[in-house]
Order: C-alpha cells, then sequence, then structure tokens
C-alpha cells in the first residue's frame, strides 16, 4: 500500500513493529514508534497488540540497549499497551485467511506465477487487528507492521501492506475484510500528515 503514514490515534501494532523497537532496529521510524508508545502513556493514542509477542521474546537473545532488562521492556509495554490474547474464533478466522489464495490481476501474472499466501504469523496479527476493530468496536484502527521478512520468500508468502495488489477476483469475508483494514508502516509525518490510504 505504499504509505508509511500513522496520523490516526488508535493503532494496532505487529509484533514485528515492538520487536525491531526494542532492538534499535525500526531505522528512520524509530522515533515514531517512540512518539506513538509516548503518546499511548499519556492517554493521546490507544494502542493494541497481540500477547504472543511475549513469546517472541526469548530472554537469551534479548540485547541491552533502550531498555537494561527483559523485565523492564515488558513491563513498560504493559502500562502502554493493550494486549489482545486470540479466542478460537480469532486462530479460526486466522486459519481461513491463511487458506485465501491472493493472486495478481491476470494481466500482470506471469504464466506459470503461483497465487500468494499470508504466513501463519501475518494471519493472527490481522484476525486479531480484526477482532480489535469489530468486536472491541474500535472505529479508525491501523494497522502498523514492518514489511519484513518474506513477502516475497520464494515466491509464496504476501505482504501485509500490499494485499491489494494480490486482490483479483476476492470474494472471502475475511479477506475482504482485511482489504479494508488501513494498514501503513509505523511512520508519522508533521505538522499536517495525509490520511492513511484505505486499501479496498
Amino acid at each position: 500500500m505504499g504509505s508509511k503514514v500513522a496520523d490516526g490515534c488508535r493503532h494496532y501494532l505487529h509484533v514485528n513493529v515492538l520487536l525491531r523497537h526494542v532492538s534499535g532496529l525500526a531505522g528512520e521510524a524509530e522515533s515514531d514508534i517512540e512518539t506513538i508508545l509516548t503518546e499511548a502513556a499519556t492517554g493521546k493514542r490507544r494502542v493494541w497488540a497481540n500477547a504472543l509477542l511475549f513469546a517472541e521474546l526469548r530472554p537469551s537473545a534479548f540485547a541491552a540497549g533502550r531498555f537494561p532488562a527483559l523485565a523492564e521492556f515488558t513491563r513498560y509495554l504493559r502500562s502502554v499497551v493493550t494486549f489482545v490474547s486470540p479466542d478460537p474464533n480469532t486462530m479460526l478466522r486466522a486459519a481461513r485467511l491463511r487458506d485465501v489464495k491472493w493472486r495478481r490481476p491476470s494481466a500482470l501474472r506471469s504464466p506459470d506465477e503461483r497465487p500468494r499466501f499470508l504466513s501463519m504469523c501475518d494471519a493472527i496479527q490481522l484476525a486479531s487487528a480484526l477482532w480489535v476493530k469489530e468486536t472491541a468496536g474500535v472505529a479508525g484502527l491501523e494497522f502498523l507492521a514492518f514489511d519484513d521478512f518474506g513477502s516475497e520468500r520464494k515466491g509464496e508468502w504476501l505482504s501485509l501492506l500490499r494485499l491489494q495488489d494480490y486482490s483479483e477476483a476476492l470474494v472471502d469475508s475475511d479477506a475482504l475484510a482485511a482489504l479494508r483494514l488501513p494498514r501503513a508502516e509505523p511512520g508519522l509525518r508533521f505538522p499536517s500528515p495525509p490520511r492513511p490510504v484505505v486499501a479496498g
């Protein structure tokens, strides 16, 4: 989707945003993520993330930097982020999202091009964000993620930020809901940022 704008006040953060933040690997978006979390602490923003993040935080891999110890980082996150623990219905929705065959328009597809699929992690993140938006009733939710690892890995996984490029003839209601969810990389522009692009 190409947007690097986060101008709303309600964000769902993909686990890769928080992992890159704690590791100091967020690049140009580092200060923007810090702003989002700081404003969440002061009540200017609301931030959600999936509790699966804590399973990614292996103590042996934690490097002191922005936070001197893992316990301090997790304590900080618990104070500013609302964590979603996916229930069976959310996980079933993630499974359905993983089953969707995403295709580019036939005019852009090569003859041997195979459909793309969401990775399990990305499907869980999307399903959890949709739970926040729909079940918890959070209007205007923005899904923030880095276009990280495997959108092009082995030509198989799909980029969360490029879903609209692979949406030919979609009829699946879960996939269509994911398309309508505003998705962007976690960047802020001042003083008057444009609205994020809504995919779909």
